[in-house]
Formats: structure tokens, sequence, C-alpha cells
């Protein structure tokens, strides 16, 4: 009965939200945006905006934790802006969101839910069916972001589903069987019945802190044959209670990260270890030279060990991290605190948009940047641009990577700043954006053409 009720107030909640915004509404805080492009607020006053997609009517579907899903649709009458339909209400969703024809697949703490969806209605079946249930719901973070897997035709095979840590070191996610802080597979293609429960996955990958946004890299050769490469992004642990480190190194590190991860499309194989909770990557060795000087050697990027007790495994010292048969270090380093939470790669649409992002970023990767909490100066707040495939080279600064928008005033974040979740390219080639904290949905587009006056 409590559930009905509750349920009841959410849909109310809901039913009274505003369902339409016009254009040129401003940030709710102040943004920078790189040169030649432009940002533009769609909506404001959302619950929480997380994970975002595009249905087949390109009808832009958001989760609004501790809401529901949205629909938001270009109009024209009476005014341009953007219309915001309540698809489902429920209070429940996390994060993961995708949607394939008329399947909506929306996770929870505890499940993923699979609902019928009509896309041009922008309507969903009042009752879900549980599709996969008793995913890990403890921890500190329980996204589960979600990612289809297709065949070689473009059919949606599996779902990929994501889980974070217990704690924020976890030293549970040494073990597979854990199911904490990695990435399982699960076949839709079968007969099995459902639900499927967590148990049921094939583990792809471990010891991933977080995987919290993924991306299947295209155009080039990026694995062999009857496998897939998946680029997930993990935002590293806070490291201000390790022994042996200081405050000052904990900063500056460790980094956040690129993971690339291949598998099998067929079968199983020995699930790769990315090194969580026992090894993690140097941002900045000289952080502390005094306090912490056994690093000061090492280039950025470096595997180094948090020296965590162990009992029934093998000490895990730097030695051990640092081999790449026990830990597979990661593809792309960030700014330690940066806090990725999503990433996409740039597949343009041939029939481009004048609008769209430059033609010259194809098949690079962007990141959303959530931000730091604990640093100073604080970090992220943004939007970057990383060309792949990676090689480190910087783009305007000695990042190897740059922003595209930020939150103009650092200092004043988290507080008052954008903080970036969602991803998503649509068909005209934008880049559409979630910001939970200022409760937006942004689109990110080429700046338009100035206007010569006539002679």
């Amino acid at each position: 009965m409590k559930l009905l009720a509750l349920s009841i107030l959410v849909f109310s909640t809901a039913s009274s939200a505003q369902l339409f915004q016009s254009d040129n509404t401003n940030f709710t805080t102040p943004v920078t945006v790189a040169s030649g492009l432009n940002a533009a607020v769609i909506f404001s006053n959302l619950t929480m905006p997380r994970g975002i997609t595009i249905d087949s009517q390109q009808n832009i579907l958001v989760v609004e934790r501790g809401a529901g899903v949205s629909a938001f649709s270009r109009t024209t009458s009476p005014t341009p802006g953007w219309q915001r339909t309540i698809v489902i209400a429920n209070d429940a969703f996390t994060h993961g969101i995708q949607v394939d024809g008329k399947n909506l697949y929306v996770s929870t703490a505890s499940d993923v839910l699979l609902y019928n969806y009509d896309p041009t209605t922008k309507s969903a079946s009042a009752t879900p069916t549980p599709l996969i249930t008793s995913l890990p719901a403890d921890g500190e973070l329980t996204t589960h972001t979600l990612e289809f897997v297709r065949d070689d035709t473009g059919k949606v095979a599996s779902i990929l589903v994501g889980s974070g840590p217990k704690t924020n070191i976890d030293i549970t996610a040494r073990d597979p069987a854990s199911g904490r802080s990695q990435i399982r597979l699960f076949r839709l293609n079968t007969l099995q019945p459902i639900p499927l429960h967590w148990a049921d996955g094939t583990i792809v990958a471990y010891g991933i802190r977080n995987p919290a946004g993924f991306t299947f890299p295209t155009g080039i050769s990026v694995g062999p044959a009857n496998t897939r490469t998946l680029l997930v992004v993990e935002n590293g642990a806070s490291i201000d209670n390790v022994t042996g480190v200081t405050p000052a190194f904990a900063n500056d590190n460790p980094a956040d990260e690129i993971e690339s991860v291949s598998f099998p499309l067929i079968g199983s194989s020995s699930p790769p270890f990315y090194g969580f909770p026992d090894c993690s990557t140097l941002w900045n060795p000289k952080a502390d030279p005094t306090g912490v000087p056994q690093y000061t050697s090492l280039p950025r990027g470096a595997q180094f060990s948090f020296n965590l007790p162990t009992v029934s495994f093998q000490p895990r010292d730097d030695a051990w991290c640092r081999n790449s048969t026990n830990n597979i270090p990661p593809a792309f380093n960030f700014q330690a605190h940066s806090v990725p939470l999503d990433i996409k790669q740039y597949q343009p649409n041939p029939v481009t948009s004048l609008r769209g992002l430059p033609a010259a970023w194809a098949r690079d990767v962007f990141v959303s940047f959530h931000g730091s909490f604990d640093r100073t100066p604080p970090t992220g707040y943004g939007v970057v641009h990383v060309p792949y495939p990676f090689n480190g080279t910087a783009i305007g600064s000695a990042l190897g990577y740059s922003f595209l928008v930020q939150a103009a005033d650092l200092k004043s974040c988290p507080g008052k700043c954008i903080r970036p979740v969602g991803l998503v390219f649509g068909v005209d080639n934008r880049l559409y954006v979630s910001s939970d904290a200022t409760g937006e949905l942004f689109v990110l587009q080429s700046a338009a053409p100035a206007v010569t006056a006539a002679a």
C-alpha cells in the first residue's frame, strides 16, 4: 500500500511539471564554450537528469533520477522550443537507459526493467517486465549503466550492465564472483526464461571501479574477428585514507581513466582484470615530492599500488600492478577527480547539419566530467573532446584533451556549476548533454555562421 501511494505522488508531481520551454533560455549558472561552438539550453528545472538516449523518432529520452523518464521533442508551435512528455513516472530509476524500437530498458538500483514503448506517442506500458534482477543494490554507486551489443546485421543481441563498488575502496571487487565493479553481458536473442539474474550474466571485465559510461568505437581496426571492443570511462577512488599517501598527493592522484575492453561475441573467456581495488594510475607523480617521493621518477600513466592487505591473494605491490599480465592499464588518462560519467564516439550522419559538430572530429570521443568534490582547486564540470585513436597528443593544453564547455567559475563548484552526466549524438550530429545538479538538458553544436551585411 505504501508503494502505491508513493507512485501516485510521483505521478502527480510529474504531471504538473513544466511541459514546454522556448528557445534562448539561459544556463542556470555561467559556462564557457570553446571557440566555434555554441551551447544552448533545451530544458530546465528537471529532476536530476542522468542517462539519455534517442528513440527512432528522434525524441530525446532522459532518466530523471527520483522521478522517471521524460521525452523531449522539437516543436515550432506556438513558438520555437522543446516539448516535454512524461513517459514513465517511477522514483526508483537511477541512471541507465537504452531504447530499441518498442523496447525501452531502464535500470534501478537492483533491476533492469523492460517497458513496451511507443516512440510515436512517447508512451510506455504501465507495468514493466523485470528483465534482470538481483543487481548489487547496497553499494555506494548503483547507477548500473546499460549498453546494447549488436550483431553484424545491426540487430540488438545482448545488453551490457555495469556495477559499482560496495565502498570507496572495495576489497570484495578482487573476486569476479562478488558482482562488484564489473561489467556483465546478458544475451537477449535466446529463448531463456526471464527474469534473468545477475549471476546469469557473462563477466566481460572486472576491477573497473565505476564503469559509468560505454561506447563502441567504429571505423578503425579495434580487435580480432568475432570480438567487440568497448571503451569505458572510470572514475578513480578517493585515496585520502590510503597508507603512505599525503593529502597533497591525493589532491592530484589517481587519474581517472578510459579502459579498452575486448570480449568475444560468441562463448566466453576468462574476464580481464583492470586493477581495482589494488592498482591505480598516476596523474601527477610529483604532486608531493617530499611526502610521497617514491613516484617522482615515473611518468604520468604509470601504475601504482594502494598496498592493501591481502589474505588469500599474493601481495599486490607496485611491481605486481605494473605487470600487464596481472592488471590491464588504462587506454587513456584524465586529470584526477574529473569524474567522467559518459563517453560517446562521434559517428557523423553523412546527411550533415550545418550546426552539427565539425566533421573533422569524426571518430573522436567525447566525455562528460561530473566534476570534483575533493580537489583544490576544483576540476571537471564540463564536456571534453579526446582525439581517437588515443595517442596522448595535446590539443590546446598539456592534458591531451580539450574542454568544449565548462563551468565558468570553477571556484564556485560544485555548488553553482553544470555537472554533465549523460551524452548522446543525434542524427543532426549535435551532442546532447544532461546536467543533474542544475536540472538541465543542453546541446553542443557548431556556432551559427556570422551574418554579413549586404553592401
